[in-house]
């Protein structure tokens, strides 16, 4: 079984000091004759220094090179961008530092994020980009409804009210009481939901419509210049709430990478943001839990693996096979490749992954008919025993 090896290296935010290039040679010649590596990805902080001699190494090894770049999301740093603002007109802030603040996906904010990589980074001999952060925030934000019931600027009510859309009705069906999140009645797979309310389905659907349209623009800039276009993606199942239609997305790039972070307890983490998203919907309580866990048929006690005693991680993994089946659709039904990223690196009371949960984790995600998986979420705080452990479960697919 061929499995295509891509890697992520964070080396810092935008206002952050760079790693040092020393420390991103040192990890890559210590990882190389262990795996086939074809895509480095790094980013984000503007070193040009780092970039052309990280680019230097990486051609010389016949490896694609791509930056990683957040677009609706931190750029707020490096230019004043206009914030989202909530369905009750209150502006959710974009602040000056690296966080996980949003800004309103306009064209003019687009235009400008387009300008930050014209300025900090076309000069750098780079394959292509990865774009990160190109949606709205999800539920794990906070600030209850607020950062998923947007936006609702002049410009984006103007969009929803020349497709007929009433805000009114968006307010009423988020007020009616339900006996499941946000009245779901059903999913179909493949981040396909069906609401109570149409108003619901209506306004997501309009989300995403606005962050496909946006991400046009921003793939047209790149082709143009010869770039190659990956995505960062949200798993299936929560891509909706945060405005992707992985369907669509996945026409516009070349590749996919949909975070299935099954141990990841911060944002993107499956465990952490289905847990924000019954929160922040008021569904904590057993019942509702559960009837959320039966739509999408989940097994929030599962921790399936031959291994699974041997796990050392304080929390049980979400349920594998759910993850599975997620990947086995989106896989078949995708536009380009996917690569299913699985967190590989080790940071404490976040991602604690141990080399049962990797051995389990690859060898299922690799059989799903994904392309190859991306170890996430950062190379450098990766242990040496779990590259080895995702070196040999890779080594190992070939002999199934």
């Amino acid at each position: 079984m061929n499995c295509e090896v891509i890697v992520q290296i964070f080396s810092g935010g935008f206002l952050e000091k760079a790693v040092p290039y020393e420390e991103v040679e040192r990890k890559l010649v210590s990882v190389l004759p262990h795996l086939h590596i074809t895509k480095v990805i790094m980013g984000w902080p503007p070193d040009k220094a780092l970039y052309e001699k990280t680019a230097k190494f990486l051609a010389e090894r016949n490896i694609d090179f791509y930056l990683w770049f957040p677009v609706f999301s931190e750029t707020g740093a490096l230019e004043d961008l206009s914030p989202l603002v909530d369905f009750c007109d209150q502006r959710i802030e974009c602040r000056k530092d690296e966080d996980f603040s949003f800004c309103c996906p306009n064209p003019r904010n687009t235009e400008k994020i387009l300008g930050i990589f014209e300025r900090e980074f076309s000069s750098i001999n780079f394959s292509g980009v990865f774009l990160d952060r190109i949606r709205y925030p999800s539920f794990a934000n906070g600030n209850g409804f607020g950062s998923v019931f947007s936006c609702f600027c002049p410009e984006c009510s103007a969009v929803y009210k020349s497709k007929s859309f009433n805000i009114e009705q968006l307010k009423t069906a988020l007020s009616s009481v339900a006996d499941t999140p946000l009245g779901i009645t059903e999913y179909r797979g493949n981040g396909e939901y069906v609401f109570k309310d149409n108003a619901l389905s209506d306004f997501f659907r309009m989300k995403a419509e606005i962050i496909s349209e946006k991400l046009r623009r921003i793939c047209g800039y790149f082709r143009e210049r010869g770039y190659g276009i990956g995505f960062d993606v949200f798993a299936p199942f929560l891509s909706p709430f945060v405005g992707q239609d992985l369907k669509t997305l996945s026409g516009l790039c070349d590749f996919i990478k949909p975070m299935m972070y099954r141990i990841t307890h911060a944002p993107a983490g499956l465990p952490f943001e289905t847990e924000a998203f019954l929160q922040q919907t008021g569904n904590t309580d057993a019942a509702k839990k559960q009837n959320f866990y039966k739509l999408l048929g989940i097994d929030p006690e599962l921790r399936p693996g031959a291994e699974s005693e041997s796990f050392t991680l304080k929390k049980k993994p979400f349920d594998l096979a759910f993850a599975v089946k997620e990947l086995q659709n989106l896989s078949a039904s995708s536009d380009c490749p996917v690569y299913a990223g699985v967190e590989i690196n080790r940071v404490k009371d976040i991602a604690e992954s141990d080399r049962f949960y990797i051995e389990e984790t690859v060898k299922a995600y690799a059989q799903t008919g994904v392309r190859g998986l991306a170890l996430s979420w950062n190379l450098l705080d990766m242990p040496d025993e779990n590259i080895a452990q995702a070196a040999d479960s890779i080594k190992n697919l070939s002999l199934i």
